[in-house]
């Protein structure tokens, strides 16, 4: 007797088995119609998602960290050195100059900025040329945003695109991730 209940409950549970083996394509299917891209793209996405998270979690940790010409260290940090110096605990190399940063990654236009995204500004000359860089920390519905940076007269600070000296020299944007 007890031979066939697990003979039954073996074959139950093939059954079981085969239904669900077979439900796996169409649940997928049904995720993807769900979500915008392929499943591998989603994760792609989710992934970018936490690495950028943790990348301005990493950058707030040094809010306060003094300025200083030309260093990239926890002692104190230029735009750029701050840049290169967040984006490499994350195993990416940037240039170390804003000028060449803006080469590092893919233009992006103002309107498509997510967090994570470097931003430039011209520098104090008002020349035009690029001369400080800073990392975008949050985007507003209204297209505005807030970034980190390391800034002459505060040291490392998080700072909006509508404060006057930034929103009057704002020359564009790059993703590196």
């Amino acid at each position: 007797m007890s031979f066939i209940k697990s003979k039954i409950s073996l074959s139950a549970l093939f059954v079981l088995i085969a239904i669900t083996i077979t439900s796996l394509p169409a649940q997928a299917q049904m995720l993807n119609n769900r979500k915008q891209g392929t499943v591998l793209e989603q994760i792609e996405q989710y992934n970018r998602s936490n690495v950028i998270d943790q990348l301005i979690s990493y950058a707030y940790g040094f809010r306060g960290t003094p300025y200083r010409y030309g260093a990239a260290s926890p002692r104190g940090f230029d735009c750029s050195g701050f840049t290169s110096y967040v984006f490499k605990r994350f195993g990416i190399n940037l240039d170390r100059s804003s000028r060449g940063q803006i080469s590092d990654g893919v233009r992006v236009q103002r309107n498509d900025l997510q967090p994570g995204d470097l931003v430039f500004f011209q520098g104090r000359s008002g020349r035009g040329g690029i001369g400080h860089v800073g990392i975008v920390t949050r985007v507003n519905a209204d297209n505005t945003f807030h970034f980190i940076h390391s800034a002459c007269s505060s040291g490392v600070t998080e700072s909006k695109n509508t404060e006057s000296y930034y929103s009057r020299r704002y020359v564009g944007a790059c993703r590196v991730l």
